[in-house]
């Protein structure tokens, strides 16, 4: 099978799941919520919308900053400007194929800096231990600050969950429980016989997650690197905080239930659909109506919106990044002609 049509294979299977949630979502609602959508679309302020796609410029740049701090251990330091355009090409390419964009920059910045490609990956790695790191710290943060709200209201559901699922076992044909048993001890059985690549993978990424937390010990700029994996996470959530005055229903909320839903709504990149598509929205979508009580109307609006915010940043700031990139560096060798810090 050629690579073209592998990837076009695989487009086509995380644009289906990704449709599949979209369905999932807006197929309960009624033509008179259609009606109070539009009606709440249009009379949104769409000032906070435009201020959270500033904010998610600087991110950006932040992360092309501390990239570059990744980098530099391994090989040259590679121009700003090529940095941050392969950055943006490479979210671009991950609204097409999940996890792609990853492979897609580092290709991107090998080329014009002439860094090796291993290594670039290598840094990708890093970046993705230090993001899930951080992570965690907001989660620890959510829990202090949010504990009681946001245990109380997951207890209520997944009890009432369990309860309707156990409710619709009860009432399942003998021969569909006899299959799906069937299923499962398959299932274990295969397992079972795979256990030592399955433990062999799960070491390897242990392995990369400690080898990339000891390269840390090798940057130039440690203090630098720090704050800036902490401000990328904190833009990331002014850029969901200021979207919450676009409704007057939301504009209440405060930076610490900007965090609880911040939580939440990360958990969509590990969906396997473009941009996470479906997945984001019905985490926010979720967390505003359960555990904040806003109107399925507002909170539906709103997740959509700051997800084609977001969409159409990535796509404006992509595209001029796959113009500008050969016209920056085709008169001189490959990264010569970039931004950069000065000394």
């Amino acid at each position: 099978m050629s690579p073209f049509i592998k990837n076009a294979l695989k487009f086509l299977l995380f644009l289906g799941i990704g449709v599949g949630l979209v369905y999932l979502i807006v197929s309960k609602i009624t033509a008179d919520d259609w009606k109070n959508i539009k009606f709440a679309a249009a009379n949104a302020n769409y000032f906070w919308i435009i201020l959270s796609m500033v904010i998610g410029v600087f991110s950006h740049l932040l992360r092309a900053v501390r990239w570059r701090m990744l980098i530099e251990p391994i090989d040259k330091k590679p121009g700003l400007a090529n940095t941050f355009f392969s950055v943006m090409i490479g979210y671009l390419t991950n609204y097409a194929v999940p996890k792609l964009g990853e492979v897609t920059r580092c290709g991107v910045l090998s080329r014009y800096e002439k860094i090796s490609f291993a290594g670039l990956v290598g840094t990708v790695v890093v970046e993705r231990v230090i993001d899930t790191l951080t992570m965690f710290l907001f989660f620890v943060v959510m829990l202090m600050l949010s504990f009681n709200k946001v245990y109380g209201i997951v207890k209520i559901k997944a009890t009432s969950i369990f309860e309707n699922k156990w409710d619709s076992i009860k009432h399942i044909n003998p021969v569909i429980l006899i299959v799906i048993a069937i299923v499962l001890i398959a299932g274990v059985w295969f397992l079972y016989k795979k256990k030592d690549h399955l433990f062999g993978f799960a070491k390897k990424i242990i392995e990369n997650f400690l080898g990339g937390i000891k390269s840390i010990g090798n940057l130039k700029k440690p203090i630098a690197f720090w704050f800036c994996s902490l401000a990328i996470w904190i833009l990331y959530l002014f850029m969901l905080y200021v979207c919450f005055f676009s409704f007057s229903e939301t504009s209440h909320l405060t930076l610490s239930d900007a965090i609880v839903v911040l939580v939440f709504a990360t958990f969509s990149a590990f969906a396997p659909v473009p941009g996470g598509i479906g997945a984001y929205q019905w985490l926010v979508i979720s967390v505003l109506t359960h555990i904040y009580f806003i109107s399925q109307t507002t909170s539906f609006t709103l997740a959509w919106i700051i997800w084609c915010s977001q969409l159409i940043l990535v796509v404006i700031l992509g595209l001029i990044s796959l113009v500008l990139l050969p016209l920056i560096n085709k008169n001189d060798k490959a990264g010569s002609v970039t931004i950069e810090d000065s000394k």
